[in-house]
């Protein structure tokens, strides 16, 4: 373990050095005291620590370049015959956020090229660029808006992963994304209107042995949401609301083994609040009913609990414990399977043991329950992490993660563990 980490302190040595383009600098941060009071441990801001950007007329940009070296133990997510390698992963992106009195516009684009040491096969180039913006109409009333792009690779150990045993590399896909939303509020009561768009689109895999390409066209799809929230300021810092939801999915294709038509609408009606109590805690949580009815008779709908969290609880100034669940209904490409109910919890406690050393822990467990077949998982996730702030422009961090499936269907559980040391170098 000790030759990985050498091999990690080796490339992130190299980048830094590397990384000395001369910029100009935005006004420096002082070091004057931040009440951090309702901010958790990472959102928190950290003068002397905190990157300054690079002022480029109405905008600031925030670029970043970064080194990962991380041993994984079994690369491809299988049972047996476990395969592990040392993967190096090179990475950069940057962000530009408007300085505008009113309205607001923020750019970004991010590459991550990861490298396998023994299965080149592996080797993946994944990228994005996108923006979101607000135009502020009156003080009460304004629009939102977002688009994406990204060219990304599935995980050998996604639920959806195509051939196990028989894909001589992972799955690549493109994902188009797009969002809009009116919000506009009426005193106490508060409105938002809005609508998603989303565009799925598979690349055929290359077997093993140089076969015919698994086919992956089946699985591209469409997906739109519209949804409309009404909500009400009990006090200052707690709003409750109704949101009622529906959506269409739409393929472009039926599965090439068992024609089946997975095209579906669905809902979705919860009542939630999002809150903010002093010095205590932050954050919202919802509970409803939501239910997905699939046009291919032979599949059966989907439908029961909704509900959701994500809640920061302060437990003192330097610590902070983050629970989050949360249920949804997701696509599959198992035949007989009209899709899953993932029902997932989480926790994760950080904590400031200096104010540049940030200590971390987690851990999740999501049941993947497939309605119309007997295919159930369990997926438990766990990792521990150490940040290390050099100063404004360099950190480290160390970290470890721990992946387990276990599933009543052959060959499908199996558990990973990786450890890694990532140098980030920022502006």
């Amino acid at each position: 373990m000790s030759s990985i980490v050498s091999k990690a302190l080796i490339a992130a040595v190299a980048v830094t050095a590397f990384y000395t383009v001369p910029v100009q600098i935005a006004s420096a941060q002082t070091d004057e005291i931040v009440d951090n009071r309702n901010v958790s441990v990472r959102e928190r801001a950290r003068p002397g620590y905190d990157a300054v950007g690079v002022r480029a007329g109405a905008f600031t940009v925030f670029p970043e370049v970064s080194v990962t070296g991380a041993y994984n133990d079994n690369i491809y997510a299988t049972d047996t015959n476990t395969e592990s390698d040392f993967i190096t992963t090179l990475g950069a992106r940057v962000s530009a956020a408007s300085n505008w009195s009113r309205h607001a516009l923020n750019l970004r684009a991010g590459v991550a090229q990861q490298l396998y040491a023994d299965n080149d096969d592996e080797d993946r180039l994944d990228w994005n660029v996108g923006g979101d913006g607000r135009i502020d109409i009156t003080r009460d009333t304004n629009i939102s808006a977002g688009l994406s792009y990204a060219e990304l690779t599935e995980d050998r150990g996604a639920p959806n992963a195509a051939g196990i045993g028989f894909a001589a590399e992972p799955t690549e896909y493109s994902l188009l994304q797009a969002n809009v939303a009116l919000d506009h509020r009426f005193n106490r009561v508060t409105s938002r209107l809005g609508a998603t768009y989303s565009d799925f689109d598979y690349d055929d895999t290359p077997a093993i042995g140089g076969g015919p390409a698994i086919d992956q066209d089946f699985r591209d799809r469409e997906e739109f949401t519209q949804f409309l929230r009404l909500g009400y300021d009990v006090s200052p810092d707690t709003n409750v609301y109704v949101q009622g939801t529906i959506n269409q999915r739409k393929y472009d294709q039926q599965p090439p083994a068992v024609p089946l038509n997975r095209d579906s609408d669905g809902y979705a009606v919860v009542v939630g609040s999002e809150f903010r109590l002093t010095n205590l805690a932050q954050g919202g949580v919802y509970v409803g009913y939501h239910s997905q009815d699939y046009d291919d008779p032979t599949l059966p709908e989907i439908d029961g609990l909704a509900y959701g969290a994500s809640v920061d609880w302060f437990v003192t100034p330097l610590t902070t414990v983050r629970f989050e669940a949360a249920s949804s209904i997701e696509e599959t490409i198992n035949a007989g399977a009209s899709g899953y109910t993932e029902n997932s919890v989480g926790l994760r406690i950080d904590h400031e043991l200096m104010r540049n050393v940030i200590l971390g822990a987690r851990a999740s467990y999501a049941n993947n329950d497939y309605e119309g077949i007997t295919r159930e998982d369990d997926v438990m996730r766990a990792g521990l992490s150490v940040d290390y702030l050099l100063n404004r422009n360099f950190s480290l961090q160390l970290g470890y993660d721990y992946t387990e499936r276990d599933s009543n269907v052959n060959a499908r559980d199996y558990t990973a563990n990786q450890i890694g040391l990532t140098l980030r170098a920022g502006l």
